[in-house]
């Protein structure tokens, strides 16, 4: 299955073109019943943090594969926490993260249950960021992207993401 942000995105690149001829193409915003979950591999198409959220699910007893691209959502962090294979270098394995970043991470993670919209979600958050910026491991692509993997909603990812931008500003 390929999972694309929008439809057409798949006409406009040759090889995914080949490969949408042949597979099942869907979008986050397409019915849920255009597709049944963990019913095999799917193709994750320059993934915003919905797309990834909805592939991962779909992709659930299955392989997911993604293509990054520098101007969508960043996966280092995602890639990190679950040990994936970049198959570009699939003689490297992937840098495991600091044992203090990772711990933060998990805590995140258990306060997350509101995607971080309630009052106390973000305090406990914006506490867990200025520790992590105190300790100068405040590296936001890469927890976004462990987050998400983790299973935080797209929306959760979303709001750490803009707790996390308030703090440079400041």
């Amino acid at each position: 299955m390929l999972v694309l942000n929008a439809f057409g995105v798949e006409q406009n690149i040759p090889s995914l073109r080949r490969f949408a001829a042949e597979h099942a193409v869907t979008t986050p915003r397409a019915s849920r019943d255009r597709v049944a979950r963990g019913k095999g591999p799917v193709l994750a198409y320059v993934p915003d943090e919905k797309t990834l959220d909805f592939a991962a699910s779909l992709a659930r007893g299955s392989s997911l594969a993604i293509v990054e691209s520098v101007h969508g959502f960043p996966l280092e962090g995602w890639a990190r926490q679950l040990g994936a294979i970049d198959l570009t270098r699939p003689d490297e394995q992937p840098e495991q993260l600091d044992s203090e970043l990772a711990a933060a991470i998990d805590r995140l993670d258990f306060y997350k249950n509101n995607g971080f919209g309630d009052r106390f979600g973000k305090q406990q958050a914006q506490r867990i960021l200025q520790d992590l910026r105190g300790a100068g491991l405040l590296e936001r692509d890469i927890i976004l992207g462990a987050l998400a993997a983790k299973g935080a909603s797209d929306r959760a990812v979303r709001n750490l993401g803009k707790l996390i931008d308030a703090m440079d500003r400041r």
